[in-house]
């Protein structure tokens, strides 16, 4: 129950991220009138580019929200995109102000619930699942692209689906507020009763049992506050954290960059164009097809069925993702399923222009490799590197490169289509996700049931032969090097902290 009600606000996010992907499609277009293809496209950019940037001022709302604790945190994303459909709905009775405002707030929520859902579930799971609970983000914004894409096709009216996701939004916050706070968090602050009847609600288990000692021997020390920013130059003080933390980061922006979101933002109209840029054949004798149907062979059956194909394709892969990530591992998924990826965006490219339908089906086939390991990977990757102590700041600061990074790819794919076609922009996704697989393979470890210190170990050098006498923060942290001794002042000063 905990576990899903996590990810509510990621599917809110994608849920907005499919009403984007409707702004570009036929369907906008046609309301448009005469200019109405360029129009729905240039909205459809703007509306990406918006809430993708607005995403880079939700990330540091998120840390400073995290503050309060991780219930809050969460509880406040909703509110976000309660603000988001309240302010669409006001648009479709006036307003046109209220559009661009809406994007701000599901831009706000949607960098609070990429950063928030993989740390309250690394922190809520036990060790044995957290990998797989970490991965259901991924499940989950692509459940939400997945029912915009099914509302498009089904052509519901824009109130009723609008009426939907704002419910949607309001329950979470409303359920989500009696669900207990994060057990981590509670040992944190010093409350380690609380934190123990919150670990036994979460595990079902009474507050006595047995069961819980080792979680509860795990839990983080009573520590004191610090800003994000001390806190972020702390964990990038040392070496081995710093190039872990530059290779976790760069794992997940380089996946938000790769082009495969740009195509879920653009769905419709990527399939849109994958049919218009292929010459129609000239009517065989007799003005029918060979399959008598009417229809060119190279035709698509239409942009908005494509794209619910895609998304329901996406959605299956992400749910296999849960098992693959535990089964296989972060690092052999990522290889992978970024070659698989790559492979398949460079015979998209390749096929642009000549057939429509081996096209979209080679873009569907990258979408899959995305969703199976590319989207959810990195995540769990990220948190299996840090301790409590580092986690927040580790998933807060790559967030923030993976929001700026989403803003950049979405503004350039349209640019690249405009300029040399489908195939051009198709090209360039290829192009970023090989090289995404090179560094996959030649960087990335493998972290799954490893700890912070071994994952470190493989990462970089070793700490010097002999390092600097420890300091308070060490002392306190329990992260003296073995052989060295906390002077006596410094372990009365960790104490007094």
């Amino acid at each position: 129950m905990s576990l899903s009600t996590v990810n509510v606000p990621t599917m809110s996010f994608g849920l907005a991220l499919g009403w984007v992907s409707l702004a570009s499609g036929e369907a906008a277009a046609g309301e448009a009138g005469g200019a109405g293809d360029e129009e729905a496209g240039r909205g459809a950019v703007i509306a990406a580019v918006t809430t993708f940037t607005a995403s880079l001022v939700g990330v540091p709302l998120s840390a400073r929200a995290l503050l309060a604790g991780r219930k809050i945190a969460l509880i406040a994303t909703s509110a976000c995109f309660v603000l988001c459909w309240s302010l669409k709905l006001a648009s479709t009775w006036g307003g046109e102000w209220c559009v661009p405002a809406a994007r701000v707030a599901a831009g706000l929520g949607g960098a609070a619930a990429w950063a928030l859902a993989p740390l309250l579930a690394r922190e809520m799971c036990s060790e044995k699942y957290c990998g797989a609970a970490v991965s259901a983000l991924a499940l989950a914004h692509n459940f939400g692209v997945l029912l915009m894409y099914l509302a498009a096709d089904a052509a519901i009216p824009q109130r009723t689906v609008l009426w939907w996701c704002l419910g949607l939004s309001v329950t979470h916050c409303v359920i989500f507020s009696f669900l207990p706070e994060s057990p981590s968090f509670l040992a944190a602050k010093g409350k380690l009763k609380e934190a123990r009847a919150a670990l036994a609600r979460l595990r079902g288990l009474p507050a006595a049992d047995a069961a819980l000692a080792a979680e509860l021997r795990a839990l983080p020390p009573a520590e004191h506050a610090q800003s994000s920013w001390s806190l972020a130059r702390e964990m990038l003080s040392d070496p081995q954290r710093r190039r872990a933390f530059i290779i976790g980061a760069v794992a997940v922006i380089g996946q938000e960059v790769c082009g495969v979101l740009a195509i879920l933002q653009y769905a419709e109209r990527v399939f849109a164009l994958a049919r218009d840029e292929v010459p129609t054949p000239a009517l065989p004798v007799g003005g029918a097809w060979s399959g008598g149907e009417g229809v060119p062979p190279t035709e698509l059956l239409s942009p908005a069925r494509h794209a619910v194909i895609v998304g329901a394709v996406q959605l299956v892969m992400s749910a296999l993702s849960l098992y693959l990530v535990e089964r296989v591992g972060r690092r052999p998924l990522l290889v992978t399923c970024a070659a698989l990826a790559g492979g398949a965006l460079a015979l998209a490219a390749a096929l642009a222009g000549a057939s429509a339908r081996v096209t979209a089906a080679a873009v569907t086939v990258a979408v899959a490799a995305d969703a199976a390991g590319l989207q959810p990977a990195p995540y769990a990757l990220l948190a299996d590197m840090f301790h409590y102590r580092y986690r927040s700041c580790a998933l807060m600061l790559a967030s923030a490169g993976g929001c700026a990074g989403n803003a950049l790819e979405v503004a350039l794919f349209p640019l690249a289509a405009a300029a040399g076609g489908l195939r051009a922009a198709l090209a360039l996704a290829a192009a970023l996700t090989g090289a995404y697989a090179l560094f996959a393979l030649a960087l990335v470890p493998e972290t799954r049931a490893r700890s912070p210190e071994q994952i470190y170990a493989a990462v970089g050098p070793s700490r010097p032969t002999h390092p600097a006498p420890p300091t308070p923060d060490d002392c306190e942290r329990g992260d003296a090097d073995e052989g060295t001794e906390c002077k006596k002042s410094e372990r009365t000063e960790c104490t007094s902290l």
